[in-house]
């Protein structure tokens, strides 16, 4: 029963972690659009720098919001 209950944890903890990360990548999405100069795809390749997921990923989670 333990092991399950740790299971558990470990997945609601993964899962903070994307939505944590997720709002972090569009709050720089955001100020990144609104306050600076910086082109569509540089934008989406510095968030691909800094937290290592594919173009395709990026797009998706902005996109989320929008």
């Amino acid at each position: 029963m333990n092991l399950k209950h740790k299971d558990i944890l470990n997945h609601i903890d993964d899962k903070l972690d994307r939505k944590i990360r997720n709002v972090k990548i569009r709050t720089l999405w955001d100020y990144m659009k609104n306050w600076t100069d910086i082109k569509y795809t540089k934008r989406i390749e510095y968030l691909m720098e800094n937290f290592h997921l594919s173009y395709a990923r990026i797009e998706q989670i902005v996109k989320e919001e929008e």
